[in-house]
């Protein structure tokens, strides 16, 4: 009895195995030499190693997409040996490749370069990011898996120097308790993310001031508490003193 309860078991466990286990591409994507953070306008230049290609499937195609502007890319196949089998150069926003086991290829090299987007959407927490490359498992009449998607943060002159304050007046107010400071904070994120951001530095500058007199004011009471605390014992003290004195005396 309890031996069929054990099949019965891994039967179901197989079951559900098969049933999800081509929910997630096995295929991998490993950015080479990706920055976290690009200014917008300037131009990026990236390579991503596409690996376990053919774990599940011995003929697929690899599908990438950018929203780098002006994007190029480069890919290339390699074999077992690191020999290079084909290289194809494709412009625009996506981009595909047919890899097939057939070929003999070992390993995919995708590299694509363009220029940082304009900001589509201000974000502060979490800064706001763009798609540098995102790859696709497709297969003719069958499901699409994806691979991953490789995001970095972007930002102007601007909308850094806002950040940098925000950043240092957040820092000051998270150790004041102050809900002034607070607010102005919370003023400035949202000056931020609506793009004022000279509005945003003036606002994080206050909230800054603002945790910076709340700390004060609350150093000045402890300190002040101690010193009447201080002074209380050295009155008693004195008191005790003075009345010992007065008291009369046990030597004759």
């Amino acid at each position: 009895m309890k031996s069929s309860k054990l099949v019965a078991v891994a039967v179901a466990v197989l079951l559900f195995g098969t049933l999800f286990a081509g929910t997630t591409a096995a295929v991998q994507s490993s950015p080479q030499d990706l920055s976290e953070e690009s200014e917008v306008g300037t131009d990026i230049e990236t390579t991503f190693e596409i690996t376990e290609l053919f774990d599940e499937f011995e003929s697929w195609t690899l599908a990438a997409e950018t929203e780098l502007g002006n994007a190029t890319w480069t890919v290339r196949q390699y074999d077992q040996a690191g020999s290079e089998i084909s290289r194809n150069e494709i412009d625009g926003q996506n981009a595909t490749q047919t890899v097939n086991i057939e070929d003999g290829t070992a390993t995919v090299e995708v590299r694509v370069t363009g220029t940082t987007p304009e900001i589509s959407e201000l974000s502060y927490d979490p800064p706001q990011e763009f798609v540098v490359a995102s790859f696709t498992q497709e297969r003719e009449g069958g499901s699409n898996n994806d691979i991953a998607t490789h995001e970095i943060h972007y930002y102007t002159q601007e909308s850094k120097e806002a950040r940098e304050a925000i950043d240092g007046a957040r820092t000051a107010v998270e150790g004041s308790d102050s809900d002034e400071a607070q607010s102005s904070l919370d003023s400035a994120i949202s000056s931020y993310e609506n793009g004022n951001f000279e509005n945003a530095i003036d606002l994080a500058e206050r909230a800054e001031s603002e945790a910076s007199q709340s700390q004060f004011r609350r150093n000045a009471m402890i300190g002040g508490g101690a010193l009447i605390v201080v002074l209380l014992v050295a009155f008693g003290g004195y008191r005790l003193y003075k009345s010992r004195q007065k008291g009369p005396s046990r030597l004759k």
